[in-house]
């Protein structure tokens, strides 16, 4: 069995390390590293899933607003404001 160690070290004072830090201290004996592990090969997974989230509305959402007005138009009625938080919300996935 071909076994790697990795050393972290938490610093108190900030508050991500210290919420990290207390988390693994509640989670029961011999389950750190599994859930590490589970994490972080999840985070590779919701990029997967982002990104094809990404590329099926690129490909499809032109084909759902044929016959709609045009972009223009209703980004008129909207304030560049608003077209933000929209835009924000679509690079969330």
């Amino acid at each position: 069995m071909t076994v790697k160690r990795l050393s972290l070290r938490f610093n108190l004072d900030r508050e991500n390390d210290r919420k990290a830090w207390e988390t693994l201290q509640r989670m029961e004996p011999g389950t750190v590293n599994k859930e590490i592990i589970a994490r972080i090969n999840g985070k590779d997974q919701i990029e997967v899933l982002r990104d094809f989230i990404r590329q099926v509305v690129s490909e499809e959402l032109p084909k759902a607003v044929q016959g709609r007005p045009d972009p223009q138009t209703v980004q008129e009625e909207y304030s560049e404001e608003e077209m933000n938080i929209l835009f924000n919300f679509l690079d969330s996935f």
